[in-house]
């Protein structure tokens, strides 16, 4: 009888924890176990530690743009960054790549929380780090041939995507070209012209690497997105409503702690200060999330070697690096840049340059010249 009793509160304990550690984490609280790097415990809330945040999103964004996990180890590691005073292992990479914690979310038992784990890493690059992560753990990397565009270039038609295709020459030669994926499955009615695979990626490239290399241009993109960031900063409409409210709770402290000093010792008055003290524990907790959720501000310098770092990249990560869309056109080509600050300013952004291209190249066996006339936009 005495095992029987023992039994039912034992299980009746566990439902009691269970329900408990539910209950805390609905309120946004920590329920022990190890914390992700990047994250510390304090009143049982995750906050975030800034220099493994930046940490974290550095492996983010060279891992998005096709570095390999070891030549990200190797830059880290010349930059004196160690994880637990050694360097970073493969395996603990892949875990910061695969932890969606770090994108705000945190599942347990089929329930989704978004108020335990402050957000690290934007949800656009941890879903886009989360399908490269996939795809490479299947072997798909390798390719037979290198399609430079493939996953910037969307068709302006119809909006689907541009995809590399291949076909024989009558002489038994491979030729590649960029097609509409629409026109070529035929789930639209997409009209979009195939274009020759190696004429499209000169044009994108030349481009690019011109806009790039001219200095009034590269100034032009500093001081836009430098004012862009002053702009985001201004809009936090969260952030500066706590700290208002910080500023105010300070105020009524400062009142009552005044009225206490002249004599209007009061319970009320104690009962009071301790509520405003919490509030304000609650408030500086708060801030310290919302300002994680703010991109870091970046200087002129940082903004220009962004840009300026990408000349001396391979084509394919160069294309990885800068270039964020393509939308392709039979006589026009839309370019937007990747810009390093945490929000484009718009889908598009604003336009840094406009340019006609023509160019005339002979196919084999047509008596023809196939002739290409592009009036390029470039945004950022």
């Amino acid at each position: 009888m005495l095992e029987g009793y023992a039994e039912y509160y034992s299980v009746e304990l566990s439902q009691k924890i269970r329900r408990g550690n539910n209950e805390s984490r609905r309120k946004g609280n920590l329920t022990g176990g190890k914390l992700p790097y990047g994250y510390k415990n304090v009143d049982k809330k995750a906050v975030i530690i800034p220099e493994h945040a930046e940490v974290i999103r550095y492996i983010y964004d060279r891992y998005s743009i096709g570095v390999f996990v070891k030549d990200i180890i190797a830059e880290l590691t010349s930059k004196g960054i160690m994880y637990n005073g050694k360097p970073f292992a493969q395996n603990t990479i892949y875990n910061i790549l695969k932890n969606e914690r770090y994108s705000g979310i945190y599942r347990f038992n089929g329930e989704v929380f978004d108020n335990i784990y402050p957000q690290i890493v934007d949800t656009e690059t941890f879903n886009k780090v989360r399908e490269k992560v996939n795809a490479n753990k299947f072997g798909k990397r390798s390719e037979e041939i290198t399609y430079l565009l493939k996953d910037k270039i969307v068709c302006g038609y119809c909006g689907k995507s541009i995809i590399g295709e291949n076909g024989t020459a009558r002489n038994g030669e491979r030729k590649y070209y960029y097609k509409c994926c629409g026109r070529k499955k035929k789930t639209t009615d997409c009209n979009k012209q195939a274009v020759r695979k190696e004429v499209l990626e000169k044009i994108v490239l030349d481009c690019v690497i011109e806009q790039i290399q001219k200095t009034n241009n590269l100034d032009y993109i500093v001081n836009c997105l430098m004012q862009e960031q002053q702009r985001q900063s201004q809009a936090n409409v969260v952030l500066n409503l706590l700290l208002k409210e910080q500023h105010t709770t300070e105020n009524s402290i400062n009142n009552i702690m005044t009225a206490i000093e002249n004599g209007g010792t009061t319970n009320t008055a104690m009962k009071r200060i301790r509520e405003l003290e919490t509030r304000q524990a609650e408030l500086e907790r708060q801030i310290l999330i919302e300002k994680s959720k703010t991109a870091v501000q970046l200087t002129e310098t940082q903004i220009r070697e962004f840009y300026l770092q990408a000349l001396a990249l391979e084509p394919k990560l160069l294309i990885n690096y800068v270039v964020k869309q393509i939308v392709l056109f039979d006589d026009r080509i839309e370019i937007q840049f990747n810009s390093p600050i945490m929000e484009s300013p718009d889908n598009r952004g604003f336009l840094l340059c406009e340019k006609s291209v023509k160019l005339a190249y002979k196919v084999p066996h047509r008596a023809e010249i196939t002739k290409l006339e592009f009036e390029i936009e470039l945004y950022v």
